[in-house]
């Protein structure tokens, strides 16, 4: 007799259950023994703090690496519920962004079922939820971390808002908006979504589909009050500091060429460079992100994946957008692979023309379009006989490569360990005796934000680094250990200790192998 299953369930079902238990795992386990908690954390988690603590509303997100830009304050208020509950313990937001990674993963699946079909979406949202960088990005609180999730709704809303209804270019503006928080590079989104819509009114305009293309331009407008809206944090802050934000922006485009468009060669030089790179990022976006790096085989993977993504596109057909429906299928749809093939377009191109180094969380954004790129070839390869082999050959290499490089093991420095050293600072200064610290470090944040916010959750906090030279003492914590010698660290060309005022030898506390303890007093 065949076993059946109950009617509630699928086999289906049951595969995307396994899915997401396996993606809470990785992203959940030992996450407080593993935790990244650096300058960046400690700072976004001071700030955060001082928001429930002090009712210190912030107007301005985090500083971006590349043009001295402020990001929105959207981060911060996700940040701000999680850091709440678990306050003084900074796990609290680490724990928001693993939640929102698994669900992401069901939204791999759920949304991505109606641009690449069932079958093409599970095998992307299977090689998603375990790939170690996606991972990575899930188990820490960095304001670029939560960009896939916003990302995948985006590009659903563009799909359904072609195929099935213009007011969903609201929830498109909308995503725009809250990946303009996260990281400015995200911006190249806009780009994608922006072709799908000027394809749509071509279309409707050739249908002379006057209602629909009236709800689209109403769709449109509300969405950019949306993303004005979304700004005023921001232009309210930029309105009373001489409009920083946006002298920031205009020298990033005219004065710093951080943009190939932008520099003096001449333009047949720089279209030229465009399409060089364009390789380069297209090897870094869709294979050295899942499976690290080397050209020649990359190269190989790519010309192969894209011409099965031109064989599956070319096998199906677009029909008129005033008839069209979504509905979710086994197949990819046209309509889909358009909207994911606009999306990473925008975001080779546009990455290709930037001058800088691309970093992972730079195209975080991009990361469901590399699966579900995935999805579709591997989807397709099942299809074929001899496909089936180089498919399972595929996926073992995959998880090979991603499943001994998941970030599941304790760092050798935690959180509890900075904590500690944390209390040891406050051991050798004395009760009201006003303190900076100095952290000498790997990490090169010399401000120990780190420290400083555990330091933040005591009675007795430490001065702010602009403070320092008020300050009665002066700690410096030898976390890096490369130079032990009191007198060295005490001549070492750094503003913070050579212009503190200290009088008398160091009072030095040597701690073995954790950090040692330099303790300078006017």
């Amino acid at each position: 007799m065949r076993w059946k299953l109950p009617r509630t369930f699928s086999w289906l079902t049951i595969a995307l259950g396994v899915i997401l238990l396996v993606a809470s795992f990785v992203r959940l386990y030992n996450l407080g023994g593993s935790l990244l908690f650096q300058g960046d954390q400690g700072r976004d988690a001071m700030i955060v703090a001082r928001i429930f603590k002090e009712a210190d509303l912030v107007f301005i997100g985090p500083v971006t690496s590349v043009g001295n830009m402020y990001l929105g304050p959207l981060y911060y208020y996700f940040m701000l519920p999680w850091l709440w509950l678990s306050y003084p313990s900074p796990l609290g937001p680490a724990y928001g962004v693993a939640i929102l990674g698994i669900v992401t993963v069901w939204l791999m699946y759920r949304l991505g079922r109606e641009l690449i079909g069932v079958k093409a979406s599970l095998i992307a949202t299977s090689l998603f939820a375990v790939s170690a960088v996606v991972v990575q990005y899930s188990r820490f609180s960095w304001n670029p971390n939560p960009a896939p999730f916003v990302s995948i709704i985006m590009m659903w809303a563009t799909y359904r808002a072609w195929q099935k209804s213009g007011w969903y270019w609201i929830i498109v503006a909308t995503c725009l908006a809250g990946l303009m928080q996260l990281h400015y590079l995200a911006l190249l989104s806009g780009g994608g979504a922006g072709l799908i819509w000027l394809w749509q009114q071509f279309t409707l305009f050739k249908e002379k589909n006057w209602s629909q293309l009236r709800t689209a331009w109403l769709g449109t407008l509300l969405g950019g009050l949306v993303v004005l809206l979304s700004l005023t944090p921001l232009m309210l802050f930029d309105s009373r500091h001489n409009w920083l934000n946006v002298k920031a922006f205009q020298k990033l485009f005219t004065e710093e060429q951080s943009f190939k468009v932008t520099n003096t060669q001449p333009w047949t030089a720089r279209v030229a460079d465009t399409v060089k790179e364009m390789h380069g990022r297209s090897l870094h976006i869709f294979w050295e992100v899942p499976l690290g790096q080397s050209r020649e085989r990359n190269t190989i993977l790519l010309i192969a994946s894209l011409l099965i993504w031109a064989r599956v596109m070319t096998n199906l057909k677009l029909g008129p957008t005033s008839k069209s429906k979504t509905v979710s299928s086994t197949a990819p749809t046209l309509a889909g692979l358009i909207v994911i093939s606009s999306f990473a377009l925008t975001g080779v191109l546009g990455t290709a023309v930037y001058d800088h180094t691309v970093f992972d969380h730079y195209i975080a954004y991009l990361f469901p379009v590399t699966f579900w790129v995935y999805g579709v070839a591997l989807g397709w390869l099942w299809s074929k006989p001899v496909g089936k082999v180089a498919t399972i050959a595929f996926v073992a290499y995959f998880l090979s490569y991603n499943l001994p490089r998941l970030p599941l093991r304790s760092n050798g420095w935690t959180i509890y360990d900075m904590e500690r050293v944390s209390q040891n600072v406050l051991k050798v200064v004395k009760p009201g005796e006003s303190y900076g610290i100095v952290l000498l470090s790997e990490s090169k944040d010399l401000y120990g934000q780190n420290y400083r916010y555990f330091l933040s959750t005591s009675d007795h906090p430490a001065l702010s680094p602009e403070q320092v030279n008020t300050a009665d003492a002066l700690v410096i914590i030898n976390e890096e250990k490369a130079v032990t010698d009191p007198e060295a660290i005490r001549s070492l060309p750094i503003w913070e200790i050579t212009t503190f005022p200290a009088t008398g030898s160091p009072l030095v506390y040597w701690n073995g192998s954790e950090p040692d303890l330099l303790v300078l007093r006017r």
